[in-house]
């Protein structure tokens, strides 16, 4: 079920963050726990998906690296009815093969930060593509915890670029550290697999044109932080992340 992609760069990107040099803050990575985010999109009712499925937590060891699981729902119809899959994760995917000038979805895809991709079990191409998004000079978002009438709320600062021509926006996803499945139909059928980072939720807060702001994040309610994570990325409408923070590190 997978298709082998040469790992992908969008070289009119490249250009743009040469030009406009979107520079990270020294001395702030570390203490805000800024990501390079690799989305991984899979489904439990794909053969080809549990090696990429594995492999999720040796990049989750590799510091400055988030790696989120997209379970998407277009494998259901094999018998196993994916139970974190998601339209949206579908839609998110396809969003990122016409970004890449590609026709086709496929799993287990590994995209990061929206610019670079290769297949998921793929050890060494997925290595690379972290090692191209590394290089990438980023948007460094402040990440800060207000206590409000009794109540803590998220606020996000992000920084004025100048030269910035475009638009971004501001997403959070709350995932959970690990869930252990058991399959009882389909492909997998008899396989208890692990995954990590499942990606639960989305919330799109904001937009971002260039300027200095500061955005408040949507009500988190209590976040049990051993179980569950939180992650804001800047994310222009064309697809690459600007950058990303992690509120679990934050905290």
């Amino acid at each position: 079920m997978t298709k082998r992609l040469a790992i992908s760069a969008r070289i009119g990107l490249l250009a743009f963050a040469a030009a406009f040099g979107l520079m990270l803050a020294g001395g702030t990575a570390k203490a805000q726990q800024q990501m390079v985010v690799l989305e991984l999109f899979t489904s439990q009712g794909c053969n080809s998906c549990p090696p990429a499925d594995a492999l999720m937590k040796d990049w989750e060891k590799l510091p400055g690296v988030l790696p989120l699981s997209l379970h998407v729902d277009y494998w259901d119809y094999l018998g196993w009815r994916d139970t974190f899959g998601k339209k949206g994760h579908t839609n998110r995917q396809q969003a990122y093969a016409q970004s890449f000038g590609s026709r086709q979805i496929y799993t287990p895809q590994a995209v990061v930060d929206g610019q670079f991709q290769a297949v998921g079990s793929n050890r060494g191409a997925v290595a690379a593509a972290i090692k191209a998004a590394e290089k990438e000079k980023r948007v460094t978002l402040q990440a800060k915890p207000v206590t409000e009438a009794g109540k803590t709320v998220w606020q996000i600062a992000v920084p004025a670029i100048a030269g910035w021509q475009g638009e971004a926006k501001l997403l959070l996803c709350e995932y959970d550290r690990e869930h252990k499945v058991a399959i009882e139909r389909g492909e997998n059928t008899g396989q208890t697999l692990t995954y990590l980072n499942v990606a639960r939720s989305w919330n799109d807060f904001g937009r971002w044109k260039g300027q200095a702001a500061s955005y408040t994040v949507p009500d988190l309610g209590k976040v049990d932080w051993q179980q569950h994570g939180v992650v804001v990325m800047l994310q222009s409408l064309q697809g690459p992340i600007l950058g990303a923070v992690d509120l679990r590190g934050a905290n």
